[in-house]
């Protein structure tokens, strides 16, 4: 039998789960017969016969006796085998598993069994599991953590949630995981404590709630919000606080409606929760909040002024590109040019409307011609690679030749080559342009991507933190 079984090395249905056994007729001998090999194949030395049982323990010998006789081998094997079996004993879903499962997670030395361990707890376990992982959140490593939360996501219990935010409630720390693993279950129902904690006094879990609510809230969920932005602290928590309320926002299909609900809350407060809410007000866009916005922007409290234009250059897309470039140019302070040609800079070269890039290139040339400086100068360069056209490429071209900007033209260049659509009609011209950025270019990371876009090939942008 061990022959036969041998020939069949490396296909997963296995010969003798479906003829092999067909000569022994009662389906319980048969079960057990089948049962013993899977076993025999748990324990073999190789690898690849080591993968024919667990896909056996996903598939076959269905029962509470087969799995509890799966999960019984756990503790013989290496840690290895271990995480294998753990892996299949989880995709079996057979909660039969559990004790062994548990058992394993308690004694076990080795923190990549503990993690498999907890990943099949996620698939077998139930509301009787949920302390052990909580606890399991202020695990000592990342590893374990992250598996605690992955299996918090998958258990299984009507009272689950409802559970989780009860602890939450209750945690002197561990907030912040347990709000990760509500947003992971898609928990709508804690929509009222996520709420309330976006106005905590713990900056981290205020900020972990709003993003919670960005990620599930809908449009029942903004005037708490609202009080989250103005309980966030000004400058990062603030500003990813309004993108939050934005986001949600966003999510009325009427989009002349969208700043409404803080319009309308913003009316109800004192004139300084006014001013603040103001940014976030731009940011959503619409008629009435340019209004609003402009009604600030054109007092001469230089208070309400100064709230109105920071608002004025946080508006979502190129709308209001002609009044911006009016603003630059009869522009008197400093400060304040300087905010609206970044401004500028920022919303002509934004990829959010039905705008061609051919428009885009001829706003960013009009911005070139407002910038007084070589910082001004080189911000419209960076942001060039966002018009994607072979134009582009010519436009920034020249500065290869100029030291003081060569640098974000050859990282201009080689982004917009990045453009298989782009680059391919024109890769003669492409080519020879990229010929130059290696050249010239002192960063090894945009002379590799030259070179593989010349010759054809992809590059995949490294994700945040690599």
């Amino acid at each position: 039998m061990r022959y036969c079984v041998w020939l069949n090395r490396g296909c997963f249905g296995l010969v003798f789960s479906l003829g092999l056994l067909g000569n022994i007729s009662p389906a319980q001998e048969k079960n057990t017969e089948l049962i013993r090999m899977v076993l025999e194949l748990l324990n073999d030395k190789d690898k690849d016969m080591r993968a024919v049982g667990l896909e056996q323990v996903r598939t076959e010998a269905k029962g509470p006796e087969a799995t509890q006789q799966f999960a019984s081998q756990l503790p013989k094997l290496m840690p290895v085998g271990q995480i294998g079996l753990l892996s299949a004993l989880g995709s079996r879903g057979d909660a039969s598993a559990k004790p062994e499962v548990l058992t394993l997670l308690k004694t076990s030395k080795d923190d990549s069994v503990r993690v498999a361990a907890i990943a099949a707890i996620g698939e077998l376990g139930d509301m009787a599991e949920l302390p052990l992982l909580v606890q399991m959140l202020g695990s000592e490593t990342i590893e374990l953590q992250n598996a605690a939360k992955k299996s918090l996501s998958r258990l299984r219990g009507s009272t689950v949630n409802a559970t989780l935010v009860s602890e939450m409630k209750n945690a002197s720390s561990g907030r912040l995981a347990l709000i990760e693993v509500l947003v992971m279950r898609r928990a709508s129902d804690s929509m009222p404590q996520l709420t309330a904690m976006a106005v905590d006094q713990d900056p981290k879990v205020r900020q972990a709630a709003m993003i919670a609510l960005a990620e599930l809230g809908d449009l029942t969920q903004i005037p708490g919000m609202i009080q989250g932005v103005l309980k966030a602290g000004k400058g990062a928590e603030r500003d990813a606080a309004e993108k939050a309320l934005v986001t949600v926002c966003g999510r009325n299909t009427k989009p002349e409606l969208r700043a409404e609900p803080i319009l309308s809350a913003s009316a109800k407060l004192d004139e300084a929760s006014q001013l603040d809410l103001l940014s976030t007000v731009a940011r959503v866009g619409g008629a009435k909040a340019l209004a609003a916005v402009e009604t600030a922007m054109n007092s001469e409290n230089r208070t309400q002024h100064d709230a109105g234009l920071q608002a004025f250059c946080k508006w979502p897309d190129a709308s209001i590109a002609d009044k911006l470039a009016a603003l630059i140019e009869k522009a008197t302070n400093a400060s304040e040019r300087s905010l609206e040609f970044k401004a500028f800079v920022r919303i002509v070269s934004l990829r959010n409307d039905k705008r061609s890039d051919q428009e885009r290139l001829t706003r960013l040339k009009q911005a070139m011609s407002f910038a007084t400086s070589p910082e001004e100068k080189a911000l419209v360069l960076n942001r060039c690679r966002l018009a994607y056209s072979a134009d582009s490429m010519r436009y920034v071209l020249p500065y290869l030749d100029q030291p003081m900007f060569a640098g974000v033209a050859c990282e201009t260049i080689v982004e917009l080559a990045h453009h298989r659509e782009v680059r391919e009609p024109n890769k003669s011209e492409f080519d020879q342009v990229l010929d130059r950025v290696m050249q010239i270019s002192q960063d090894a990371v945009v002379k590799d991507r030259a070179q593989r876009y010349k010759n054809g090939q992809t590059w995949v942008r490294p994700k945040a933190g690599e």
